[in-house]
């Protein structure tokens, strides 16, 4: 039986929804510099870049682990929401968070110097911190999927603004009271996310997932993990290649790189706002077989991406290089093209990621794998090439995120043409 209702009503959904988030979002990114900001300016890029690779690593493992639990709540919420059934169960969902943190537990404890040396700048204090901070994610991306999943947007934005403002607000207090130092600065990232995750949860959800859960239409999580474990591999295979690539003499040039990346990636912040609500709403459309309204969601979400892509190459063109000393101070330089070449690979990013998650609403992980692979390969084959260290990694992360998106957008369209089955 088709459910297809009226052409805007999932478009305005998504807008309402996204605005919330985005409200959240804009809290969010603004903290996130302040907290950066404060770093930087306190320690100086030598010490900042321990620092700087964990925020980075934290946030790109981070989201490849547990961002699947969100996806995975979500989408299972929404499904059954919008046939209006009972709850779905997420005991393989909980089962992957407690064995996902028990080993991340064992490899910080039985490999700290390798990790140490690997990913951050050779500091091994960081090494539990960053595992701490990880399980914390973990708790917080499990409380955003409950939240996206029943449409609690509202509840979403007010989670990332809680947790931006603990953020910045705990960097400026270490620095006040003079207790800055790389292991201060890392604990900040241990708090925040726990603190807004229990000041968020909404008890209403939890008690409707507590009814008589269901196991129907459920997905087995390793397929969805390892695309999004390949996308964040994509997406910052910057910093981590400037990590393991970078000699001890270039280590003030890695934490400049990692700034002037979170500058010129800030569009990654406004599509955020898109991407909280993208999926559970495309889920929803799948449910009930809409699929006019769901292609016109999805035109209309790949329009905005593109120009809000665009827009922040534009943006970071013109004032990136002085929004970067504004916020971190002259110390951190990076060239022109290197910092073009940062808002370009995002802006091609977001698009790539955008056409995955509507591959992912059709529960169709391991065809949205393929395209992650194919950039990821793209990627390193590029680390490759005879240019300077930073041009090479830039270049690298727009030929991974284009190869991704051509992918991507392949996939989509065979997906949907089989599902409508030719319909318009």
């Amino acid at each position: 039986m088709t459910e297809d209702t009226p052409r805007t009503g999932a478009a305005r959904q998504l807008s309402t929804g996204s605005a919330s988030v985005a409200a959240g979002l804009g809290v969010f990114g603004v903290a996130t510099f302040v907290y950066l900001g404060v770093v930087g300016r306190d320690l100086g890029p030598g010490d900042y870049a321990p620092v700087s690779l964990a925020f980075t690593l934290v946030n790109a493992l981070g989201l490849g682990l547990f961002f699947p639990v969100e996806q995975e709540t979500s989408r299972l919420m929404a499904f059954r929401r919008a046939h209006g059934s009972t709850a779905p169960s997420l005991r393989h969902v909980l089962r992957y968070l407690g064995i996902t943190w028990l080993l991340i537990a064992l490899a910080a404890l039985l490999a700290p110097g390798p990790i140490a040396r690997t990913f951050l700048a050779g500091e091994p204090s960081l090494v539990p911190v960053t595992a701490a901070a990880l399980a914390s994610l973990g708790v917080e991306y499990l409380v955003r999927g409950s939240l996206s999943g029943s449409g609690r947007y509202l509840r979403y934005g007010a989670q990332l603004a809680i947790d931006g403002g603990a953020r910045a607000g705990l960097a400026l207090l270490v620095m006040a009271l003079g207790w800055g130092s790389i292991l201060t600065y890392a604990l900040v990232l241990v708090v925040a996310p726990l603190l807004a995750a229990v000041l968020t949860v909404s008890s209403s959800a939890v008690r409707w997932l507590r009814q008589s859960p269901t196991s129907v239409g459920r997905t087995p999580m390793a397929a969805l993990v390892a695309t999004t474990v390949a996308s964040q591999l994509v997406a910052n295979a910057g910093p981590l290649a400037i990590a393991v690539l970078a000699g001890p003499a270039e280590r003030t040039g890695a934490g400049s790189f990692v700034s002037a990346i979170t500058v010129g990636r800030i569009p990654l912040f406004l599509f955020a706002a898109v991407q909280a609500a993208f999926l559970p709403t495309l889920s929803g459309l799948v449910a009930r077989k809409a699929f006019s309204e769901f292609r016109h969601t999805l035109r209309v979400a790949l329009w905005v991406t593109a120009g809000v892509g665009l827009a922040g190459v534009g943006g970071v063109a013109l004032i990136g290089e002085w929004f970067l000393h504004l916020i971190y101070g002259r110390a951190f330089t990076v060239s022109y093209v290197d910092l073009v070449l940062i808002a370009v690979s995002g802006a091609i990013y977001m698009v790539a990621q955008a056409s995955a998650q509507a591959v992912l609403s059709h529960r169709r992980d391991r065809l949205g794998l393929i395209g992650w692979i194919s950039g990821l390969v793209a990627t390193v084959a590029a680390l490759w090439l005879p240019l300077p260290l930073t041009t090479r990694v830039g270049v690298a992360l727009c030929l991974g995120a284009a190869v991704s998106a051509a992918v991507h957008g392949v996939v989509l369209t065979m997906t949907v043409r089989a599902w409508s089955g030719g319909r318009e």
